[in-house]
């Protein structure tokens, strides 16, 4: 860890902090369970330390986006005293130069983006989301934060910048509350199989970063676990197209397996559930005897015994019995057919590198496909290609009814005899390969 030097104007602006949480008592906020939990003068002197790094930010770049943000937030949380939020507000409208230190001491911005994390309360509301977007953007590589954000994501709930600020006050609503789904498994069955999946996947994933095994075990550690700290990072991380974190340490394949085999003859278990933990196994041991005969005899009875379908009707099966346990009426029906496809094709998609042909151009371009979206089931996500130094203008896709949509116009089908991507209107003009 980098040594930091004394500074006493960074000082001042922590020391005002502590001082004033001195002032509040143990607990600074008013109620965990009220939609505004923070205390008026705890708001306002982190407002005043956010207007401080919105102005220094602005003193540098008027257009810095990130200083609007701040900007909008000061003004919200300066609930007892503004004046100096319309004083930069002016400045920003007339092109005046921002004086230095007009806005109070300078403020460190991990300092600032750790006490927003702090001060945003542990229990889940419009507000604790907005802090928690708001240290984002001054600190984004919070693992903490990072989880938070992933949970509330896979919960439902939108972090987007602007929908929070539009809605602190109000209340989050019911399905915010809880896990999408509860756990079949006791909590700390659930929670060790998870851990050793999150590992799995980790090891697999830092091999090589479109591992459909990795992305696989994922799934199968959310499925049992659906809040799990280390997967909701881990998920988070794919999908910023981060590089995981590398540990060196011995395999965690044999213990996975022999976790997974001591869940599958647990009591009580679902068919379900066993369906999983067995097509799970496959995926590390493919020769896996005993996991070999219990899917063959399940594909006999007309079940479908591929990972996707499993784990896809697996997840609709866990949110049905949640929805019945709290009382909601009328249980989702299981997916279509459509939608396994969708995730198979998914899967196939970043799983692997791609080529693009244009015959009209001559050219082939190389494309590389990562997936966004929450759910792992409904495939959607970032492309890049690439020829020699240039980019491809492509930049998005999505998998709908069996079909690659890229950037909202380009589609494609896949045929599984060629291996290819082909246009899904007929023409022969291009292909994925």
């Amino acid at each position: 860890m980098t040594a930091l030097s004394f500074n006493p104007r960074l000082f001042f602006r922590s020391a005002a902090i502590l001082a004033l949480i001195a002032c509040c008592g143990n607990n600074p906020l008013l109620s965990e369970t009220d939609p505004w939990p923070i205390a008026p003068k705890v708001s306002q002197i982190l407002g005043e330390a956010t207007l401080s790094v919105a102005s220094k930010r602005f003193s540098e770049n008027r257009a810095d986006p990130t200083a609007h943000k701040l900007l909008r937030l000061s003004e919200l949380l300066c609930s007892l005293k503004g004046d100096k939020v319309f004083y930069l507000k002016g400045l920003l409208e007339s092109g005046a130069k921002i004086p230095a230190q007009a806005f109070g001491p300078a403020t460190n911005e991990r300092d600032l983006a750790r006490h927003l994390r702090r001060f945003a309360g542990t229990r889940i509301s419009y507000f604790q989301l907005l802090l928690f977007s708001s240290s984002d953007l001054l600190d984004p590589n919070t693992k903490e934060l990072i989880v938070a954000i992933q949970r509330a994501k896979r919960r439902g709930l939108s972090t987007d910048f602007e929908y929070l600020l539009r809605n602190v006050s109000q209340p989050i609503p019911a399905f915010g509350l809880t896990p999408p789904y509860m756990s079949e498994l006791p909590q700390d069955t659930g929670k060790a199989l998870a851990n050793l999946a999150a590992e799995y996947a980790t090891e697999k994933l830092n091999e090589n970063r479109e591992s459909l095994l990795g992305k696989r075990m994922v799934a199968l550690g959310l499925l049992v676990d659906p809040e799990n700290e280390e997967l909701l990072y881990l998920t988070s991380v794919l999908g910023m197209g981060k590089p995981s974190e590398r540990v060196s340490r011995p395999s965690i394949k044999n213990p996975l397996l022999q976790k997974l085999g001591e869940t599958s003859i647990r009591k009580g278990n679902s068919t379900l559930l066993n369906n999983l933990l067995h097509a799970s196994m496959v995926e590390i041991q493919p020769d896996r005897f005993s996991s070999i005969v219990f899917l063959q005899k399940t594909k006999e009875q007309g079940i479908k015994t591929d990972f996707e379908s499993i784990a896809l009707e697996y997840e609709q099966f866990l949110k049905n019995r949640t929805k019945a346990d709290r009382g909601d009426p009328s249980p989702t029906p299981p997916p279509p057919e459509v939608e396994k496809l969708d995730a198979k094709l998914g899967n196939l998609l970043v799983g692997r590198k791609w080529t693009l042909t244009n015959w009209h151009t001559k050219q082939t371009w190389f494309f590389n496909f990562r997936k966004t979206s929450n759910s792992f089931f409904k495939p959607q996500g970032k492309c890049e290609g690439k020829l020699g130094n240039n980019l491809h203008t492509w930049s998005s896709w999505k998998i709908k009814g069996g079909v690659l949509i890229i950037d909202g116009y380009a589609k494609y089908a896949y045929d599984s005899v060629s291996k290819e991507w082909r246009q899904a209107n007929g023409k022969k003009d291009s292909f994925l390969r």
